[in-house]
This record gives C-alpha cells, structure tokens and sequence, in this order.
C-alpha cells in the first residue's frame, strides 16, 4: 500500500510481495560476513548535511520512503543466518534511521531467537528512556551512536535542523550507562574544516564515562567520503591525512582508535548466492518508485519464494509503472544489490 507523505515522496509498506534481499533501501543486506545488515526503514527526520544517502525532509532526491512488515523482515533474518552457518551479528541500520521504525521492540525480539548479537546504528534522540529499556529487555546487545558534534549550535548545524538537541542526547546516553548493560559506541563522522575539534571533545568524554569498560573500542571515527546520490558539502581528505589524524588523536585521548575487523568480531561467512551475473536479461513486474528519482523497484515473474535466491530489483532511468511487466537487464550485482536498465 502507498501513502503519500508529501508533494514529492511516496510511503512504501513493503511486504511479502518484495524479496527482503536485492535493494540498500530495506530489508537485508549481505556483505560476505558473519555481519548481517538490517533494514527496517528508510525514514529519517534529521537532513543531515553530509548525509551519504540524502536522507530526511529536504531531501530532493529521494522518490519514496519505506517501512518493511516485521513478519516479512524477520522471516528474511532467519532464512539469512540460518543460511550463514555461523554465529551472527544482526546490525539493524539503514538509509534512515532504524529508531524511527514502529515496530522496532518486536523485531529485537523476534531475531533474537537466530542470531547471537544484535547491534543498532541510531542518533538516539527520538528514544525514550522506557523505551531503551523495552530494547534491552527484547535482547539489544549494542547502541552505535551516530554523534558529529558535542557543541549544540555545530550539532545542529550538522543536522540539518533546528530541533536536534545534542544534550537530549548525551543525557541518554548517561542514562544508558547507569540504567543498562548495553554496550555502546560512539561513532561519528569525521568532516575536515567543520568537527575536527569535536573528535579529542568525544574521545575525552568516552574516557570520562569509562564507556571502555564495556567494550574494547567505545568510540569509532568515521571517515567522510562524497557520494554520487549524498550531499557533499566539502572535499574528502585522502586516507593517509585520516589515518594520521586519528593515531595523533589516540594519543593526545588516550584511546585506540584504530579497530581491525578482527577485534570487531567481523570474519568472512558464507555469501548469499547470486541469482543474476551482469548482463542477465530478466522478466520483471515493477511494483513501486525505487528510493531515488529516476528508479522503478521490480520483482522476478519467477520466483522461489526464499529470501536465499529471490531479489528486488531495481531499474534505472526508465518511467516506473506499477504492475507493469518488462523486461530488464541486470548491469550490477555486487553484494546482491541488483541494478538493471
């Protein structure tokens, strides 16, 4: 069913008639690891200025939103770890953020049952307290706090909005570690020219709260990079400027800020298998606007009926035509997100 929530996007309630897997917009997305990505929705009310993937209400690039039927979702988790063979973190993200999802208490719950961790990248700040706690008690394991700025004006600034309260925030933070056992790190991005100073500000305030004495790496500095679809309001700096910047940073804190994938707990798993090599022409209903302008989701006429082997697929640069059958032919599939023309 589609809902329109303004003059540009539609609302997508994505159910059992997408596959779970083929799209970065929703469901499930797998990288080659025993890490496997969640996506509940892609609504998110913050426009954050650097945002990869253009998220949030001035957006315009965006076509639709999506919010995905938990049963469909956690029926996909289930295929996909039981799949995998091992043991299996499920990182509920997305291209929006996963606190705004409605049912977020019962898919903790729901997966916890198949998979071993369960960690959430969020900003936090729509989560009430009670609501932390519904999260801890259904089996959350770890909060990944996006957070660029301590400085209230710079945070807002970085958001994209007048609402964001970076204090609201930190005062759930400490709320999380005096009340639950939830681990947490603090992830921000790192954007030359308008938070370097913020970066020593976080690391001292992680060694402040002894937020390592849940977990061996409590803050996590991103690198920023320009996306073909995100806003780039400034230049990449190359990697070795990044890299020396965090070990001068590590040693002015105090603080390792260098994990290897390793010491994440991140190891090779079983891949899905691929459907579709580049160049397949495949026989295709369309179903809905893909996330960007200019992208049409469709659906395999054959299908299996497993998350394992069916995959949404997204057409590009052709009129999207609800039900209409077609064909198309597939350009990419790394990772199983497949794109076709």
């Amino acid at each position: 069913m589609n809902e329109t929530i303004n003059v540009r996007r539609t609302l997508v309630r994505v159910g059992t008639e997408y596959p779970m897997v083929g799209t970065l917009a929703f469901g499930v997305v797998d990288r080659g690891t025993n890490v496997v990505e969640v996506r509940p929705t892609s609504i998110c009310a913050l426009s954050c200025i650097f945002c990869s993937v253009n998220a949030g209400p001035k957006s315009r690039a965006r076509a639709a939103e999506y919010i995905v039927d938990p049963d469909a979702l956690v029926n996909a988790v289930e295929e996909v770890a039981s799949y995998k063979g091992t043991r299996v973190e499920a990182h509920i993200d997305g291209m929006g953020d996963p606190g705004n999802y409605p049912y977020l208490v019962d898919l903790v719950q729901e997966i916890r049952e198949v998979v071993d961790v369960i960690s959430m990248q969020t900003r936090l700040y729509m989560l009430s307290e009670s609501k932390i706690k519904e999260l801890e008690e259904a089996g959350l394991t770890r909060i990944n706090l996006s957070m660029d700025a301590l400085l209230p004006p710079l945070a807002r600034k970085l958001s994209g909005t007048n609402f964001y309260d970076v204090n609201s925030v930190l005062r759930k933070l400490g709320f999380i570690l005096n009340n639950t056992k939830l681990q947490v790190i603090i992830s921000p991005v790192l954007l030359p020219g308008l938070n370097e100073g913020e970066m020593e500000k976080m690391g001292r305030l992680v060694m402040a709260l002894k937020m390592g004495d849940r977990i061996k790496y409590p803050l996590l500095i991103q690198k920023y990079l320009r996306h073909k679809r995100g806003r780039n309001p400034i230049d990449e700096e190359d990697w070795d400027s990044f890299w020396n910047h965090l070990r001068k940073l590590s040693l002015e804190v105090g603080l390792d800020l260098i994990p290897t994938g390793e010491s994440m707990s991140i190891a090779p798993a079983k891949e899905l298998p691929k459907p579709y090599d580049v160049g397949d022409v495949v026989e295709v209903r369309m179903l809905s606007p893909g996330i960007f302008n200019g992208e049409c989701l469709a659906v395999p006429l054959r299908r299996t009926g497993s998350n394992i082997y069916d995959r949404v697929i997204t057409i590009v640069g052709r009129p999207c035509i609800p039900n209409k059958r077609t064909r198309t032919r597939i350009i990419r599939n790394k990772d199983n997100i497949f794109i076709g023309v």
